[in-house]
């Protein structure tokens, strides 16, 4: 079997407050089997620079390969490219998208599940969070009646960002020291959230690194009152010991990866115990190949695995091929509330698929998916053959 024709999707979705921009994948075999994978640069700035590399490495590596080489390849992508070592989002994510594809190609090849070739199933079933679910809240009473909806839609864990939104609804980030009055208002919204859904829902904190170590922990002393299931990204990931800082300081698990890449950026923190759950993006870390490998790095020190999910439904139903696999598992994020064109983009998603806070194991061969060539023919597309 050989790679003969490579596509790659610049798809661009309406989102409330920002572009939505994934970038998918599907590389085409001389078998009629197909491949699909994402870098999961949707978000922030920088979906073009992932599709500049991902055509670079099909240019150079993809065409005439063999597909089922797949940890060849990933060493080749990371070896010969020369930014491969030491690089960022947009090399790691080029290398996580064909990795996926890869891995789809083999599965689908051979009739089984991704996870089948990972070592087989370790779950009954998967838990997942809601995340989205909060955008337009305003007034504590907004977050409030928000959050009711999640578990009147079946959810038991929800996760949310309370320090990302001024007074007015904005979504403005505050100072790294964060003022009393934005302070206080952080701390109403959790309040708010908590006394909402009750003790028996789990509520996960979201920072995205945006507060100094100072403020991170004085706010995240005043939260513990509330028992989150865990206190993520609370200052920037880049540095270790900052983080070590905050862990020592606040009663809260605490969590990050989504801008970690590779085994080689989690090493500090897996060696250090550091996080006590590691959220590792395989549309950015380095597909499922090297997720699987941080996964197992961090089972040496029982840590927990939580793999970060914000792009398209190739990305969820990659990372549910990766939970299914891992005794380390803890907990799956996922958005239950984006648009109907945006689960359309493949074949059956998984996202509607969950029923009260659980997603059932996926059977069919490879990630499970198929994209929609209705809907993503409308975006523009790279074709290299």
């Amino acid at each position: 079997m050989k790679i003969t024709k490579v596509e790659i999707f610049d798809v661009q979705l309406p989102l409330i407050r920002l572009r939505w921009n994934p970038v998918l994948l599907r590389i085409h075999t001389d078998e009629g089997i197909s491949g699909i994978g994402e870098l999961a640069l949707a978000y922030g700035t920088g979906n073009l620079g992932g599709q500049g590399m991902l055509r670079n490495m099909a240019e150079r590596f993809l065409l005439g390969a063999d597909p089922f080489r797949i940890e060849e390849m990933w060493d080749k992508l990371f070896r010969q490219t020369f930014w491969g070592q030491g690089g960022g989002p947009v090399v790691y994510g080029a290398m996580s998208a064909i990795d996926e594809a890869l891995w789809d190609i083999k599965g689908k090849a051979l009739g089984v599940p991704v996870y089948e070739l990972l070592g087989g199933c370790c779950w009954d079933k998967l838990r997942v969070y809601a995340n989205g679910w909060y955008g337009g809240c305003v007034t504590t009473e907004d977050w409030a009646e928000a959050a009711q909806k999640v578990v009147a839609d079946g959810f038991d864990a929800m996760k949310f960002d309370p320090f990302a939104f001024n007074a007015e609804g904005e979504w403005i980030y505050s100072r790294r020291a964060m003022s009393a009055e934005r302070a206080e208002l952080s701390y109403q919204r959790v309040k708010a959230v908590r006394e909402a859904v009750g003790p028996d829902v789990d509520i996960l904190i979201e920072v995205h690194g945006n507060l100094g170590t100072t403020s991170a922990i004085q706010i995240g002393k005043r939260l513990e009152e509330f028992k989150p299931f865990f206190y993520e990204e609370p200052v920037d990931a880049m540095n270790v010991e900052c983080m070590r800082k905050v862990g020592e300081n606040v009663n809260i698990p605490i969590a990050a990866g989504e801008r970690l890449y590779t085994r080689y950026g989690f090493r500090e923190y897996i060696e250090g115990q550091v996080l006590d759950i590691l959220q590792p993006d395989l549309g950015l870390a380095g597909g499922i190949s090297e997720t699987k490998k941080i996964a197992t790095f961090a089972e040496t020190y029982d840590l927990h695995v939580q793999p970060h999910n914000c792009a398209s439904p190739v990305a969820t139903a990659a990372s549910v091929q990766l939970d299914c696999s891992i005794p380390n598992f803890i907990i799956q994020e996922w958005f239950p509330y984006h648009s109907e064109e945006h689960y359309g983009l493949v074949t059956e998603a998984f996202e509607p698929q969950v029923k009260d806070s659980y997603m059932p194991i996926p059977t069919k061969p490879g990630l499970g998916v198929e994209l929609n060539d209705k809907v993503v023919s409308k975006y523009d597309c790279i074709v290299i053959k």
